[in-house]
């Protein structure tokens, strides 16, 4: 895989990587990195596997919210601020167009970090 494709710095290819072998999506770093992680990218990139293995389609936003917020809470402000307010229109009005705009919204967001993600386990089952 070319990683130079990304707008994403080793040190967040990183944290996405570490986040993919914890949840079991991917067996083994492919990427060594000398860059250590922030626990904001540590965070960004739990949340986008977690994206990404719910399928935002499918993903049930009222625990994802909840856990997201968790997880953003003391490593990214303008986030946990952004997922309270989704988990708010969330609660006050459960349709499909606040989930389609709460899935734009997250899709835009975590981007790089989905596109990433989907061409690293493309990679990963090739080999």
């Amino acid at each position: 895989m070319d990683y130079e494709n990304t707008f994403l710095n080793q040190s967040q290819q990183t944290a996405l990587q570490q986040a993919l072998v914890n949840s079991k999506l991917l067996s083994c770093l492919s990427v060594k990195s000398e860059d250590v992680p922030s626990l904001e990218q540590q965070a960004y990139g739990v949340i986008a596997v977690m994206l990404y293995r719910f399928n935002l389609q499918k993903i049930k936003w009222s625990s994802f919210l909840k856990t997201a917020i968790n997880l953003a809470t003391n490593t990214c402000q303008w986030l946990t601020t952004e997922l309270a307010r989704c988990q708010q229109e969330y609660k006050a009005q459960t349709n499909d167009a606040v989930i389609v705009e709460q899935s734009a919204f997250f899709n835009g967001v975590f981007s790089e970090e989905l596109t990433y993600i989907n061409a690293l386990l493309s990679t990963d089952t090739q080999t």
